[in-house]
């Protein structure tokens, strides 16, 4: 086992102790609709940084 694999099995482990819980922030929908927005731009700018390319033909319609 080399080292990398031994800190990913550290990191592991470590998730398995740590407490997580989900908590709800309220959030008006601006701010929602600003966030998701940003995901997005986030999102799209790994993608092609990546290699992607954008075709707006084929855009994803919203599951709401």
């Amino acid at each position: 086992m080399d080292a990398r694999e031994v800190s990913v099995l550290q990191l592991q482990l470590l998730v398995l102790k740590i407490p997580t819980e989900s908590v709800a922030v309220p959030m008006d929908a601006k701010a929602q609709t600003e966030i998701i927005d940003l995901m997005a731009r986030i999102l799209m700018a790994v993608f092609q940084a990546e290699g992607g390319t954008v075709d707006a033909r084929d855009t994803v319609q919203s599951q709401d």
